[in-house]
């Protein structure tokens, strides 16, 4: 009779399998050790088993203890199977963030669960439990396995083992995804002393990432079991290649594995690539079904449209939350006074953009912000004797007549600032009560230094910002001096123009921060889609309403931030303090048409700065000129014959036109697609004329 004795004995001797269609090179091996056949579901069990048994050795681990650890899931999991064969306690610390599958099956196991905030990730989970076993040592047994030596010996003994026997040791790299770090370290040292030409090779999240179960280590505690003197090479993987290559081993390979197991073999596919000939050897962690309420499996069907996302820093699908809806925000005008070609420019892209998905056929929810209450528009009122009303009312109604001028599509909303307070005050309110904002002398700050993720969008360096110069610096009292204002005690000048709003913090006015926020969470709800703006705006401005919105909701404020470079003139910065703006108004006057504007706006890819010169201008009326030209020859050539060879003509050009927009709106490969028709077909057509079908098909 064979059987074993309790499921701990399961634990290990996990299959080796061959990794064949994902697999890039015929020349090279891939193998995956599937860690989802241990009893618990995951690799975590080796670890479970390993520090539990090697506490009861050491005496450490007595009955009446509870076994305390910071987990996102897995490690729970495993501690909690290897407990109840056992019979132990448990009391298991996870960000509120790890799927329900996870927690169900905790629960199941008899584990008790503690969240922490989804924001503060495995750190706030971490930060908890040694606050636990510092304060009630005689109860808690903590595990700790970010420090506990006997994580990585589990896989010193187990793993690596495994992987030499059953590659008979012929193995020459090993990819692992970096979480804990015990399984790189554990096998890493191993397998070197046997073979020091193994190439260990380990798998890290970007920053700001979304992958259960990993750890990017310049944004989290580095474990303190982690060598880097035991890895050869560190490998980087977007979210979305991790979510891809789990769904390509469930469809491709018949594999159900998760976001970290996607991780790991689409850095292996890599490495597979640049070898010649070898075996690679990858650790599948744990199963897909742990992931079933994630977005991992949510395939959603991605638009043909690639556009630079500023907070992946990198071009990818534009995937929306409903696939027939865009949530889009735009930063409008600041109606202090006529907007020049750099601020017409970022809304130019912005109506590019939306026309492009509503020629796709999704339906673009677009809300454009009216700024109509901050520093400078009430020192321009103050300035010029008017109500900060007057000023405003008539600076709006000359960027809507602008906005007609250049042909832009009314937005579904132009939400004003002013008609928004209420909401800003409640927002802030939430923000004082979660602990993320202070009052200070009648002034309420954003205490940056309490977002965890600050500087995810921008990638500023907290000890790099010069006070005074890259945020707010008002002459009242801050904890920080890098905290910006959501709402600034009125001056006296203000008070006395009545420019100023009754608060429970007084006589006050908001901060252009808050301002945005609360108009695009009415408005458009939690997350949006898309949030278009201008690279100056990155910092500090798009990067606090990043901070405030996902302090409030925990949630992403927008999926895709879509940034315009910035017009030059003279080799400055166009704006208005630097002397050298060039405002709509002024080009108009000169006999410069709305449509000509339009299309040097456009004329150079949105991501290139837009250098500013009438030579240059001029450029693009010779451009426009040159297709109001063809529009004529169209319109009044002889009629001709049929010409089938324009039938592929036109389609080639509707082809490279479609596709360099969707490669990140790139208009100079569009327009080059459309030129390149013109200089092909004027000839003939001006030879020959059109048949009334050809005249209807261009």
């Amino acid at each position: 009779m064979k059987y074993y004795r309790n499921v701990l004995e399961l634990i290990g001797k996990t299959p080796l399998v061959e990794i064949r269609k994902l697999n890039p090179n015929p020349r090279v091996r891939l193998l995956a050790k599937l860690e989802s056949f241990n009893p618990g579901g995951s690799v975590k069990d080796r670890i479970a088993l390993s520090m539990i048994e090697e506490a009861e050795k050491r005496g450490e681990l007595t009955p009446e203890k509870v076994i305390l650890e910071a987990t996102s899931g897995n490690t729970g999991i495993g501690l909690a199977m290897v407990a109840a064969v056992k019979g132990y306690r448990v009391l298991l610390i996870m960000p509120e963030s790890v799927s329900l599958e996870r927690r169900r099956i905790l629960q199941a196991y008899g584990a008790e669960i503690l969240l922490t905030p989804a924001h503060l990730g495995t750190d706030g989970a971490i930060e908890e439990a040694y606050r636990l076993a510092r304060e009630e040592p005689d109860r808690f047994f903590l595990t700790d396995q970010y420090n506990n030596p006997d994580n990585p010996l589990a896989h010193y003994r187990g793993t690596a083992e495994e992987i030499w026997e059953e590659t008979g040791g012929k193995v020459d790299v090993v990819v692992i995804a970096m979480g804990t770090t015990g399984t790189l370290m554990g096998v890493a040292r191993r397998l070197k002393e046997y073979n020091p030409e193994i190439k260990v090779i380990g798998v890290e999240p970007t920053l700001g990432h979304r992958i259960q179960g990993l750890k990017n280590l310049k944004e989290s505690y580095v474990p303190g079991i982690f060598d880097r003197e035991l890895i050869d090479e560190k490998m980087t993987v977007e979210d979305e290649d991790a979510y891809r290559t789990s769904r390509r081993l469930a469809r491709e390979e018949g594999i159900l594995a998760g976001m970290s197991s996607g991780a790991a073999v689409w850095a292996a596919c890599k490495v597979a690539e640049r070898m010649s000939e070898g075996v690679i050897v990858t650790i599948l962690p744990d199963s897909g079904e742990r992931y079933l309420s994630t977005p991992l499996f949510e395939e959603r069907p991605a638009l043909n449209l690639h556009l630079y996302n500023t907070l992946t820093r990198s071009t990818e699908p534009l995937r929306l939350q409903d696939p027939k809806r865009a949530l889009m925000y735009t930063c409008g005008p600041t109606v202090h006074g006529p907007l020049h070609l750099g601020e017409w420019r970022r809304l130019v892209v912005a109506d590019l953009l939306r026309r492009l998905l509503e020629g796709k056929g999704i339906q673009v929810l677009h809300v454009v912000n009216i700024t109509d209450i901050d520093d400078k528009t009430i020192a321009r009122a103050q300035r010029e004797g008017m109500t900060l009303r007057e000023l405003t009312e008539r600076y709006t109604e000359e960027f809507f007549q602008g906005a007609k001028e250049l042909g832009l599509l009314p937005a579904n909303r132009y939400p004003r600032a002013s008609e928004h307070v209420d909401e800003m005050i409640k927002l802030t309110e939430q923000l004082i009560k979660r602990g993320y904002a202070y009052e200070r002398l009648r002034s309420v700050y954003f205490a940056i230094s309490r977002f965890r993720e600050y500087g995810k969008l921008s990638k500023v360096d907290l000890r790099g910002i010069k006070v005074g110069h890259t945020v707010d610096l008002d002459s009242y009292e801050k904890e920080n001096p890098r905290d910006f204002t959501l709402f600034k005690r009125c001056t006296l000048s203000e008070l006395k123009a009545g420019i100023y709003y009754e608060t429970p913090w007084g006589k006050v006015r908001p901060g252009w921060h808050i301002e945005c926020v609360a108009m695009a969470m009415k408005h458009l709800g939690e997350t949006l889609d898309l949030h278009t703006a201008s690279t100056d705006l990155i910092f500090p401005h798009n990067e606090n309403e990043v901070a405030i919105a996902e302090a409030l909701t925990e949630k992403p404020f927008s999926l895709h931030w879509v940034h315009a470079e910035l017009v030059y003139q003279g080799g400055k910065k166009m704006s208005h303090e630097g002397g050298n703006a060039v405002t709509l108004g002024e080009l108009l006057e000169k006999g410069f048409t709305g449509r000509e504007i339009r299309y040097f706006l456009l004329s150079t890819h949105y991501r290139k700065p837009l250098h500013f010169s009438y030579k240059a201008l001029y450029g693009s009326v010779r451009a426009w000129e040159r297709l109001n030209d063809f529009l004529v020859l169209l319109t009044y050539c002889r009629e001709g014959p049929d010409y089938p060879p324009l039938t592929d003509a036109v389609q080639q050009m509707e082809e490279d036109f479609s596709r360099a927009l969707d490669d990140d709106l790139n208009v100079s490969a569009a327009l080059a697609a459309i030129f390149r028709f013109i200089r092909w077909a004027s000839p003939r057509i001006q030879k020959e004329g059109l048949s009334p079908a050809d005249r209807e098909m261009v």
